[in-house]
């Protein structure tokens, strides 16, 4: 995108010496950062031929966070302190979920708890109540981590309702049938468990992928730290604003095309089941990947071949953006509509970001202390904080 010009190894080893610095000062100060995480529970409604059967599957983070439940170990090694902390848990869920049908609120009993095949993320806690809904209606209430001293510090959390199936009318909707979402203004809701509502279908993936990019914070980052140089071109060793919008444009519209195209690769790879790579190496080399492209700000070594950059960390970056659209659980009914509109969602997103951004970059490009101040500055703080990140995720510090 801009013409290329070399630094010497002393650029590089003083540059090195301040991140360090920065870094050994910033470390205590910033809190580690976990991409993807959505911030929801599930809770299963099932209905057999007798009675009802379900369960709580419950974020390990949010047992820890809110609750002050801190489960040691991993997968398997987990299970003492389940069982230990299982009544806590389930006098809790027992205050903030209610099951009532055939005029009455159900008692509900527990039953076992355990680890999710699938992900030691979450806990389960099996339950069951006595009795059908002889008239299919089924209402709920549902204040699990919705009340206000929870909503402050995580406004978006949801719980979601899943209705597989209902033996008592002889029907089946599948193990991804989510058919209520609890937030903070719906506590209450009823449903026909004879034909239940379909709230998440493949059209909501468009909101999902919408604030997956404007929360995600290490792809916004990466969308940032693009964006710093876009205004700007190489010109004698030095950085240039941009002559005109042309130009301007050109460069972004280099940066978008790229990782748009480069990530879709991979989102779809991933989501459709031919790539599997696991989630924590992906994390780290995604924080990697804004610490080279901020480096490179600074020291532009790769300058007219910084879209292969891009082209190989948007490979990356597709792999985490399936990563979060996997952890929708339950959703993905029809996976191709669904891969499609978290996809555009993700692009929409990025171009308001783009929208919003651009224009104040391109308006300062031209002052001196952009170029000599902001770009750097900025650059370098991404450094830092990418590096915390980076180093939280590969057990360099906790």
């Amino acid at each position: 995108m801009n013409s290329c010009c070399g630094r010497s190894p002393s650029d590089f080893w003083r540059l090195s010496r301040q991140v360090f610095l920065l870094i050994s000062l910033l470390t205590v100060f910033l809190p580690s950062a976990y991409a993807h995480v959505l911030g929801e529970n599930y809770v299963w409604v099932n209905i057999e031929a007798d009675h009802v059967s379900g369960r709580f599957e419950i974020n390990k983070a949010d047992l820890e966070l809110k609750l002050g439940i801190v489960l040691e170990g991993d997968g398997e090694e987990m299970l003492p302190g389940i069982l230990e902390n299982a009544p806590k848990v389930q006098a809790y869920l027992l205050e903030n979920f209610t099951l009532s049908y055939n005029g009455e609120q159900q008692d509900i009993e527990f039953l076992d708890s355990s680890l999710f095949s699938d992900t030691s993320a979450f806990i389960q806690f099996h339950y069951r109540a006595e009795g059908v809904p002889e008239d299919d209606q089924v209402t709920i209430g549902n204040t699990i981590f919705l009340t206000d001293e929870f909503m402050k510090e995580d406004r978006l959390h949801r719980s979601l309702i899943v209705l597989e199936y209902n033996k008592y009318r002889d029907l089946e909707f599948g193990h991804e049938s989510t058919a209520l979402v609890f937030g903070p203004r719906t506590i209450e809701a009823s449903m026909d468990v004879a034909d239940p509502p379909q709230i998440l279908i493949w059209k909501d993936f468009f909101y999902q992928g919408l604030i997956h990019i404007w929360l995600g914070l290490d792809h916004m980052l990466f969308l940032l730290t693009l964006l710093l140089t876009v205004v700007l071109v190489r010109s004698e060793r030095k950085w240039e604003p941009a002559p005109g919008i042309r130009k301007v444009f050109f460069n972004t519209l280099t940066i978008v095309t790229v990782f748009t195209i480069s990530h879709s690769i991979t989102l779809a790879l991933a989501a459709l089941g031919y790539l599997d790579i696991p989630a924590a190496p992906i994390e780290a080399i995604i924080a990697l990947s804004i610490i080279v492209v901020a480096l490179n700000n600074l020291v532009p070594v790769f300058a007219a071949h910084t879209w292969l950059l891009i082209l190989v960390f948007g490979l990356i970056h597709g792999v985490g953006f399936a990563s979060a659209m996997g952890d929708l659980q339950f959703r993905n009914v029809k996976i191709e509509k669904v891969l499609l509109m978290f996809n555009v969602g993700v692009e929409i997103g990025q171009l308001i970001v783009v929208a919003i951004v651009l224009p104040l970059l391109f308006f300062i490009r031209k002052l001196p202390a952009y170029r000599r101040v902001i770009m750097p500055g900025l650059s370098l703080v991404s450094v830092v904080v990418a590096t915390v990140w980076l180093g939280s995720r590969v057990g360099w510090w906790a």
